[in-house]
């Protein structure tokens, strides 16, 4: 008993090494990969907590001007943690892509424990493993991005709930709310793993013969409770977006009732992005194949094993079906936001590697029913490398610095400018706040964002860019900043923009990755012939 205990132990720490190795590839990059304006402002938060405002109730970019930029936002849970740890280690770009790695393997390690405790042992490490190859979680998890801290904590508090269910044990009910309540904090779209969580109430419950109103009192009052701050902190984020300039809600105007059912039909619900995304990426082909035929297959059956948690009886068979079913709602009301922002597919990947691992396993027993027998082990290892070897090949484009010169600009625009100047940038992708994060001063991205999550279109008309341009001059603008890449399309397509900027900016230097030009003052412009 004790060498099998160990040997458990020493599986699931190895699959931990083996997901904080993947996970770790690259964490000094800049935020410069396929992630880039995402993570440029969520590093401009920690930044401006470190800096200017330690209150993690003011989440502020520098995007929207020479501010304050405070917007409606999640509760800022790994951005705030960067910024405690830049005092002692800097700031540095690793810090806070290392706090998400972190999560993520908590992540990991929650994920084995519930579904220990919900199937068995067998399939805990088989799901385990599958969310440390998984593709579109090795990315995610290393991206400075709130998703990794909500994933593990809701995965986590789900696992606390099924504890307390099965053993009655009220300090893992307190748990479950207090670190329930953290994640949908921590980004509220983790809300649909409510759906198995009254799935594992009314199963585990009623196998027990429990379900009287004494204890389901109990559960509401611990709901309810974990839910008022929730509801309190993101009812304050909505008065920030309504209060400050640049009047961001995160994620507004990205769901099925913004834009109409009928809209997203004739966009066939942005199922073609959808398809890239997974098969590209996120989970590529093996893992969509498996997780197929992992919703068909019916889910382990309850069996009673020497390595399943003691004191404790009745599972949840069908969770992770139910945790999948979320996802679909999700996507039903916010294909919108899934697809441009891809990133929140996170939320479904412990439910993916869970029913994933549960096909390799099922798969290996039409061979031999005992899975440690060396033809189920090798079934097992082809699958895992078919998972591991794809989603590597898959996740090299996502890796690109495709956001390379907007770095350099940005740290150009640093040396030119002065502290307290404004900035107006032109990134690799438009709307990118890349520069001007690492410009390490405030100002707009041109053309400025005008809907959260959607990056901005360049106005057709020159006429309607120029009078952006001067509306940004008005405000104080210093430095304009343009990339080579939008320099080149600039120079051909908007050439009546380009000479208004050479009436009223002043060049200042030129590399084969930017240019800079320095913006006239109002005053400066009345002097001119």
């Amino acid at each position: 008993m004790k060498l099998r205990f160990f040997r458990l132990n020493f599986y699931i720490l190895f699959i931990l090494v083996v997901a904080a190795i993947l996970r770790f590839y690259q964490i000094d990059q800049p935020f410069i990969d396929a992630f880039s304006w995402r993570q440029s402002s969520t590093a401009m938060m920690a930044d401006n907590f470190y800096r200017t405002n330690r209150n993690i109730f003011y989440p502020e970019v520098n995007w929207g001007g020479a501010g304050p930029g405070y917007q409606g936002r999640e509760f800022q849970t790994v951005s705030y943690l960067a910024a405690l740890l830049y005092p002692i280690v800097g700031q540095q770009d690793w810090v806070g892509r290392s706090i998400a790695v972190m999560f993520g393997l908590w992540g990991i390690f929650a994920l084995y424990q519930l579904v220990r405790r919900v199937w068995d042992e067998e399939h805990a490490l088989m799901s385990a493993a599958v969310m440390a190859l998984l593709p579109g979680s090795i990315f995610i998890e290393r991206s400075f991005l709130p998703d990794p801290a909500m994933v593990a904590l809701v995965t986590t508090s789900l696992w606390m709930l099924v504890a307390y269910l099965q053993t009655g044990r009220r300090h893992y009910l307190i748990l479950a709310g207090v670190i329930g309540s953290w994640g949908f904090l921590s980004k509220i779209t983790g809300l649909i793993v409510g759906l198995p969580m009254m799935y594992a109430i009314v199963t585990i419950l009623g196998r027990k013969k429990m379900l009287h109103p004494k204890k389901l009192g109990l559960l509401g009052v611990v709901a309810v409770l974990g839910l008022i701050p929730v509801v309190a902190y993101y009812l304050w984020a909505r008065h920030l977006s309504l209060s400050y300039p640049p009047y961001h809600f995160a994620g507004e105007g990205n769901w099925l009732w913004d834009d109409g059912l009928t809209n997203w039909l004739s966009k066939t619900y942005f199922l073609p992005g959808l398809s890239h995304i997974f098969n590209t990426w996120l989970w590529t082909a093996p893992v969509i194949a498996l997780v197929f035929f992992g919703l068909i297959f019916p889910p382990p059956r309850e069996k009673p094993t020497q390595n399943s948690p003691v004191n404790f009886s009745g599972k949840a068979p069908w969770l992770f079906h139910w945790w999948f079913l979320g996802g679909v709602i999700y996507y039903l009301i916010g294909a919108k936001e899934l697809v441009n922002n891809p990133w929140n597919f996170h939320l479904i990947n412990p439910a993916a590697a869970a029913i994933a691992g549960h096909a390799i396993l099922v798969t290996a027993s039409l061979w031999n029913p005992v899975w440690r027998s060396p033809i189920s082990l090798s079934i097992i290892a082809a699958f895992l490398f078919f998972i591991a070897s794809f989603g590597q090949a898959g996740l090299q484009w996502v890796y690109k610095p495709y956001a390379y010169e907007s770095y350099k600009l940005g740290l150009a625009l640093r040396q030119f400018s002065q502290p307290g100047d404004l900035v107006v940038t032109l990134a690799n992708t438009l709307g990118d706040p890349i520069p001007i994060y690492y410009s390490q001063r405030r100002g707009w991205v041109f053309p400025p964002v005008i809907e959260d999550g959607v990056l901005p279109q360049f106005p057709e008309d020159d006429n309607e860019a120029i009078q952006m341009f001067e509306e940004m001059r008005a405000k104080g603008a210093d430095w304009l900043g343009i990339v080579e890449e939008r320099k080149k399309d600039f120079w051909t397509d908007h050439l009546t923009l380009v000479e208004h900027i050479k009436r009223t900016c002043e060049f200042k230097a030129k590399t084969p990755e930017w240019v800079i030009y320095r913006i006239f003052s109002p005053e400066e412009m009345a002097k001119l012939p």
